[in-house]
């Protein structure tokens, strides 16, 4: 998978806004589009997946002086498809919280036999399919800088724990997970540090390195896991041209090469959901970004609907509302308001 599976940021001074150089700086939002511009320096593009009206949270702490470090939490409060890119050179370390609501699926991996630390070079980036009510941490340092304190202080390079491509998970212990998350926390609230935030991010880090030198080797992707992951990223790529709108599944497996049971398996496998439903999802929810932030003032709720391949509009309208808790006329009249 590579950089070009993810949208760029609708706005470019929002996703890049600098923040103090050792504050806390906390986002809230009503909208999974905007959520996922709300992590600094960061690229991506998300979907939302269950109904309801929409909450997310970012707590982050970015250091900027020496090696640059983020640290992060993140909390979506519906099902969400990420595509994700941190900053060019990095490298990314997730960590679910504490909670632990539901299965995350990294990669197209399921995650449902304890906890795993996930880790994605930010030249591949990666995709999350996360639960409802889900909360993980983040933990970003330039790779170069990571690469060199992993092999000086750790005697390992990093090739050893990413070991198949640019993308791995590694099974930590329950303890391990708590002393972790409490570590993190530590770092996100704004009167718990006296230490400089660099400092106190380079020892998490450490702390997350020697979790993981000790932990087995991840199991390499199977050709069929990868196949499998291939297919279903093609077939969003295909969701999201407007001139494939009204492709159905047969054509969708037409254009893939696979017979229809094989594209159920592979969604089933890689986001647990039906083709159709996660297609249809995908639509919807590029309907919602074209109505908040599309570029003509007299765009209509009838026209966005009809570029992306809803003809009848009363099902559009009822299958928005489902999905997003509110009329798209109202997502477009708040955009043009300024709201």
């Amino acid at each position: 998978m590579g950089q070009n599976d993810f949208a760029p940021a609708r706005n470019p001074e929002h996703a890049d806004r600098s923040v103090p150089g050792d504050g806390i700086r906390i986002s809230r939002s009503h909208d999974v589009a905007e959520h996922a511009d709300n992590i600094s320096r960061w690229h991506q593009e998300y979907e939302q997946l269950s109904g309801g009206v929409f909450t997310g949270c970012i707590r982050e702490r970015l250091a900027e002086e020496g090696p640059r470090l983020q640290v992060f939490h993140e909390y979506t409060e519906q099902e969400t498809s990420q595509q994700c890119g941190p900053w060019a050179g990095s490298v990314w370390m997730g960590l679910p919280d504490l909670s632990r609501t539901g299965e995350v699926r990294f990669c197209g991996r399921p995650h449902s036999d304890g906890v795993h630390l996930m880790m994605a070079r930010a030249s591949s980036g990666f995709t999350l399919r996360t639960p409802r009510d889900f909360g993980i941490y983040g933990i970003v340092a330039d790779e170069d800088w990571l690469a060199a304190r992993l092999k000086g202080q750790h005697g390992h390079r990093l090739e050893h724990l990413i070991t198949h491509g640019s993308v791995a998970s590694r099974a930590i212990s329950p303890a391990r997970h708590s002393e972790l998350c409490f570590l993190i926390e530590g770092l996100l609230d704004p009167a718990g540090a006296t230490t400089p935030s660099g400092d106190l991010c380079a020892d998490l880090v450490d702390l997350l390195l020697d979790s993981l030198g000790d932990s087995p080797e991840p199991p390499a992707r199977t050709a069929l896991e990868q196949r499998r992951f291939d297919v279903v990223m093609q077939a969003r790529r295909f969701a999201l041209q407007p001139e494939s709108a009204m492709d159905g599944v047969d054509d969708l497996c037409e254009r893939l090469h696979v017979t229809r049971r094989t594209l159920q398996n592979h969604f089933n496998t890689v986001l647990g959901m039906a083709p159709k439903d996660y297609l249809k999802r995908v639509r919807l929810n590029a309907v919602r970004r074209a109505l908040q932030y599309g570029s003509d003032p007299a765009r209509s709720v009838h026209d966005v609907a009809m570029h992306w391949g809803f003809w009848h509009l009363g099902h559009f309208s009822h299958d928005y509302r489902e999905l997003f808790g509110e009329l798209p006329s109202a997502t477009l009249k708040r955009s043009l308001s300024g709201v």
